[in-house]
C-alpha cells in the first residue's frame, strides 16, 4: 500500500509527526503502568519457558478459552476480532512503513496477504455488528458495558471500512502496487463502484482517515478497558504453571513481621497485571457459585477494584516510596464478607479467558484478616483452633483418629514399616462416621486387590487444607511439616488419599516444604485396579447414578474421566451428568476454602442450590455420586433439606465399587 503522494506536501514528514504523537502517547502510558505494576511485590515467572511459550500459541493466539461452549458463539466472533487485529496489525505496520521509508514488510505486497487482510477485514465488521447487538440488545447481567466499549468498536470498525474504501478506490484509481494483483476480492468489488474520476480523491481521503484512526486507537487504547489487548500477551505468558490446586508459599515465615495483602504493595507484580487484564466479559462472576446464590463476593469487582485503586493510587505510591497506600480496593477492612464467601472452588479461573488469577488474592487478602487482624469468622476460627489443638477441624480427640479401623484391623505403619502405599485417610474419614463408611469401603477394594497398605493412625494430622485456604499459612505450614516428618519417619514414597482436599495438598503443596511422594487420588488409583483386573466387581442391581465432580478433583486437578469410567465399569449403573453443570462447569458443594464451617448467612445454600441443579435435570438419578468427603456431608445435607432423601442418595463412588466387589477374590494388606 503506498500513500498519497503529489503536490509540494510533505507527506512522509507529516506521517512521520503524526505517528510519532500517536505512538508516543501509547508508549508513555504503557511506561506509565508497566511503573504502577511494578509497585507490586516481585514474583518469579519465568520457569517452564516452553510451557509459556505454548500457551502463548493455544491461549492467546488459539484462543482456546474463548472458543470453549457455552460461549462458542460469541468466543467465535472475538476470536475473529482478534485475529483480525492481529492481521490488520501487520498491514498497518506496512502501511506506515510504506508512507515514511518506503519499505514494506516481506511479504506484505502479495496476493495472498491482499486476499487475507480483505477476507479478515470482513469478518471483523460482521464479528464488530455481532458484538454491538449483544452489548445492546443481549448483554449477559454480569457484562459491563460503556461507552469506552462501544469507542472502541467504532475505531476497530472504521479501520475495517477504511481499508476497504481506499483499497477498492486505490485499485480503481490504479494508486495501489503491481503486487496487489490480482486484487483481492473485497476491494475489487469495491473498485467497480467508484467513477475513475473520483477514486482518486476518496482513495487519498479514505487512506488518511485509516491512518489517523490507527494512531487515535493507539493513543487511546493505553487509556480504556480494552488495555486487555496489549496486556493478555504478557498475562498469559506469565500464568501460573505450577498445579492450579497450590496457593503460594510464605517463605521463611518465621521471621516475616507481616502476612498477607494489606495494601497494593503486598500484591504481586502479577496480581496487578491482572487488574489490567480484565475484559470485563463477566464470565468469572457468571460462574461464581458464591454470586449465583446471592452472596456479596463477586470475582469480577474484586479484579476491577484493584485495578481502579492502582490507577488511582499509582501516581502518589510513585512519588511517595515510602507511602503503603490504603488497603486492596477496601476489601480488607471495609467488606470482608466477600473475600469469605470465597470457596476457592476455581470456576472463576477456569472461565477467565485471559488467565486471571482470582484465588491468589483472595486468600492474600485473607491472610492479613487471618493472621495480622484476627479477624475470621467465629466459626472459621474455631475449626483453626481445633486444628492447631486436635489435628482436625472437628476437635475430635487426636487419639481417636484411628479407632475405625481398628475393628477392620488395618494396620499402621507402626505396626507394618514395609507398606507399600500409605491410606491418608485425612480428617473427614477419621472422625466423621458418614465418611468412614467411605474408608471402610476403600480399605476392602485394597484388601481384594491385594494392595499393601497401612495408615498413620493417631500419627496422622490435618493435611492442612482448611487453615491454608481461610488464611492461616503458618498453621498450614506447621500441620504440612508435621505429617512430612511422619511420613519420613517410615520412609513414605507413596500416599493414597481419598479425599480431594488431601490429595491436592499433599501432591501440590507439600513439594514446597520438600515432601515430595508419588500421590493418587483413589478414585483414579481403584479405576487401575478394575483395568488392571485386579479387581473383579459384579452386577448389585440398577441405578442411575448422577456423577458430581469435586472442585479439588476437577477443576483443580483436572481429574474428570477416571472417576466416570469406573461408574461405567460398575455392572447395573447408567451414568447421567448434571448437566449443563458438570465437568469444568461443575457446581460448586459450597465446602471448599473453609467455607466447611462457616454458616451461610446470607442468600441460598450453595449446597442447596446443586440439589436444585440435580433434581431439574429430569435423569431419573438414584443416586448422586462423588469422590469427595466434603461433597458428601454438603450433598447428604442438601437432600434432606429440599425433602427429596427419598428420591435420590449421596453416595461415594468407592461405595458403590465396594459394594460390587466379588468376594470370591480377596488379597491381603
Amino acid at each position: 500500500m503506498i500513500p498519497p503522494t503529489g503536490g509540494f506536501v510533505p507527506w512522509g514528514a507529516i506521517l512521520l509527526g503524526l505517528a510519532l504523537v500517536g505512538f508516543g502517547a501509547f508508549f508513555w502510558r504503557a511506561w506509565r503502568l508497566y511503573r504502577y505494576i511494578r509497585l507490586g511485590r516481585d514474583e518469579a515467572r519465568i520457569d517452564h519457558p516452553w510451557r509459556r511459550l505454548r500457551d502463548e500459541l493455544v491461549v492467546y493466539l488459539g484462543q482456546r478459552k474463548l472458543l470453549k461452549r457455552p460461549y462458542y458463539v460469541r468466543g467465535l466472533a472475538h476470536a475473529f476480532i482478534f485475529w483480525g487485529f492481529l492481521v490488520i496489525t501487520v498491514g498497518t505496520i506496512d502501511l506506515l512503513l510504506s508512507g515514511i521509508l518506503g519499505l514494506h514488510v516481506p511479504g506484505a505486497g502479495s496476493a495472498l496477504f491482499a486476499w487475507t487482510i480483505d477476507v479478515f477485514a470482513v469478518l471483523v465488521l460482521t464479528s464488530i455488528a455481532v458484538a454491538a447487538v449483544r452489548r445492546a440488545f443481549l448483554r449477559p447481567p454480569r457484562m459491563h458495558v460503556a461507552l469506552d466499549g462501544y469507542v472502541i468498536l467504532a475505531l476497530i470498525g472504521i479501520l475495517m471500512i477504511t481499508l476497504l474504501v481506499f483499497e477498492g478506490a486505490g485499485l480503481a484509481a490504479g494508486n495501489l502496487e503491481k503486487g496487489y494483483t490480482p486484487p483481492p476480492i473485497a476491494g475489487a468489488i469495491l473498485s467497480s463502484i467508484y467513477p475513475y474520476e473520483s477514486s482518486a480523491v476518496v482513495f487519498i481521503y479514505a487512506w488518511w482517515l485509516h491512518v489517523i484512526t490507527v494512531l487515535a486507537f493507539a493513543a487511546y487504547l493505553p487509556q480504556s478497558k480494552h488495555l486487555h489487548i496489549v496486556t493478555t500477551l504478557p498475562n498469559v505468558f506469565f500464568r501460573k504453571q505450577t498445579p492450579r490446586g497450590a496457593l503460594d508459599l510464605i517463605p521463611d515465615i518465621e521471621n516475616k513481621d507481616s502476612f498477607g495483602a494489606a495494601s497494593l504493595r503486598d500484591l504481586s507484580w502479577k496480581q496487578l497485571l491482572d487488574a489490567y487484564t480484565c475484559t470485563e466479559c463477566g464470565r468469572c462472576s457468571d460462574n461464581c457459585p458464591a454470586l449465583a446464590t446471592g452472596k456479596p463476593l463477586d470475582p469480577q469487582k474484586i479484579v476491577l477494584d484493584i485495578r481502579d485503586q492502582l490507577l488511582r493510587e499509582g501516581p502518589s505510591l510513585l512519588a511517595d516510596p515510602t507511602a503503603a497506600g490504603t488497603p486492596p480496593a477496601h476489601w480488607v477492612e471495609s467488606k470482608p464478607e466477600e473475600l469469605w464467601a470465597c470457596t476457592t472452588c476455581a470456576a472463576c479461573v477456569e472461565a477467565c479467558p485471559v488467565t486471571i488469577e482470582h484465588i491468589d488474592k483472595i486468600v492474600d487478602m485473607r491472610r492479613h484478616l487471618a493472621m495480622m487482624e484476627s479477624a475470621a469468622p467465629p466459626e472459621a476460627q474455631r475449626a483453626l483452633t481445633n486444628i492447631e489443638r486436635a489435628g482436625n477441624p472437628w476437635g475430635e480427640p487426636r487419639e481417636s483418629r484411628g479407632d475405625w479401623a481398628r475393628e477392620l484391623g488395618v494396620p499402621t505403619f507402626a505396626e507394618k514399616p514395609d507398606a507399600e502405599w500409605l491410606y491418608f485417610v485425612g480428617c473427614a474419614a477419621s472422625v466423621d462416621r458418614r465418611n468412614q463408611r467411605v474408608a471402610k469401603a476403600l480399605v476392602s477394594i485394597l484388601r481384594a486387590a491385594g494392595v499393601s497398605f497401612a495408615i498413620l493412625g493417631a500419627e496422622e494430622t490435618c493435611n492442612g487444607d482448611p487453615a491454608r485456604r481461610i488464611g492461616n499459612e503458618y498453621l498450614w505450614q506447621l500441620q504440612a511439616q508435621q505429617n512430612i516428618e511422619s511420613f519420613g519417619r517410615y520412609g513414605v514414597k507413596k500416599v493414597l488419599a481419598s479425599c480431594p482436599h488431601c490429595f491436592n495438598t499433599i501432591a501440590n503443596e507439600y513439594p514446597q516444604l520438600g515432601g515430595r511422594y508419588e500421590v493418587e487420588h483413589a478414585l483414579t488409583f481403584v479405576r487401575r485396579l478394575v483395568a488392571e483386573g485386579r479387581v473383579r466387581i459384579r452386577q448389585d442391581g440398577e441405578d442411575v447414578v448422577a456423577y458430581h465432580d469435586p472442585c479439588y478433583l476437577g477443576r483443580h486437578n483436572g481429574i474428570y474421566d477416571e472417576p466416570r469410567a469406573l461408574l461405567d465399569a460398575i455392572p447395573g449403573v447408567r451414568r447421567v451428568e448434571i448437566a449443563p453443570h458438570h465437568r469444568e462447569r461443575g457446581f460448586c458443594c459450597g465446602a471448599g476454602g473453609g467455607r466447611m464451617w462457616m454458616e451461610e448467612k446470607v442468600g441460598q445454600r450453595v449446597n442447596h442450590r446443586r440439589i436444585d441443579q440435580l433434581m431439574a435435570t429430569g435423569s431419573g438419578a438414584t443416586k448422586v455420586a462423588s469422590g469427595c468427603p466434603f461433597c458428601l456431608i454438603m450433598l447428604e445435607e442438601g437432600v434432606g433439606a429440599k425433602g427429596v432423601q427419598d428420591q435420590v442418595k449421596p453416595v461415594d463412588v468407592l461405595e458403590l465399587v465396594a459394594a460390587t466387589l466379588d468376594q470370591d477374590s480377596m488379597g491381603s494388606t
